[in-house]
């Protein structure tokens, strides 16, 4: 075996938030949306701590769910503006590439689950840029003819100009306790207990 085959598969690894640029000191054809940027505005983090915040939120959303509102510095993490079509290769442009790729990524939760969910829309990703490839973290919505409401669903998608994608992830976005709606009805602690005690 050659060298390198044991070492771990990069794209299954969490990856931590880390400093791209000091606010005011960014690009000037750099277009970051959602960012803080008046001066002004508390409260006033340091560099660390906004780092500290930026992967404390990267830890307890697995990616998808940062505000990027509380940062005034530029981090590896951002979030997609979907105005801008440098993500995509013309003729498709950045809302088709995220749209497209959430629907693949639905299509192969509805095989993996006997479901039949349809997509319905995005309703944000975040990113960040890997070797040859960009890490997206998108939210949308599928809705399956007998629901009444659309649900919301989480893709990890790993996106590669010149080679298919590589879809990591896609599941059902968690309640506030953690729980999916696909992972089987949820008892009140009172019916479990009493489940659990006419089994033993």
């Amino acid at each position: 075996m050659g060298a390198g085959h044991d070492l771990p598969d990069w794209t299954t690894m969490d990856t931590k938030a880390y400093l791209l640029y000091e606010a005011g000191c960014e690009p000037r054809n750099m277009h970051i949306p959602c960012i803080r940027r008046g001066e002004d505005e508390g409260p006033y983090y340091t560099r660390e701590e906004e780092e500290r915040l930026m992967n404390k939120q990267v830890e307890e959303s697995k990616g998808f769910d940062i505000d990027f509102k509380q940062f005034r510095y530029v981090f590896n993490y951002k979030p997609i503006d979907f105005d801008d079509d440098e993500m995509a290769i013309e003729p498709e442009t950045t809302r088709e590439l995220i749209d497209r790729l959430s629907r693949e990524s639905l299509k192969g939760y509805n095989e993996k689950k006997a479901t039949n969910y349809e997509f319905v829309k995005v309703t944000k990703a975040t990113y960040y840029d890997a070797a040859a490839a960009t890490v997206y973290f998108i939210t949308y919505q599928g809705k399956a003819r007998s629901d009444d409401e659309p649900r919301d669903f989480r893709a990890k998608v790993i996106h590669y100009y010149h080679e298919p994608a590589k879809y990591i992830s896609c599941d059902m976005k968690p309640d506030k306790n953690g729980r999916r709606k696909d992972e089987g009805p949820f008892l009140a602690p009172e019916e479990e207990q009493r489940l659990f005690e006419e089994q033993v």
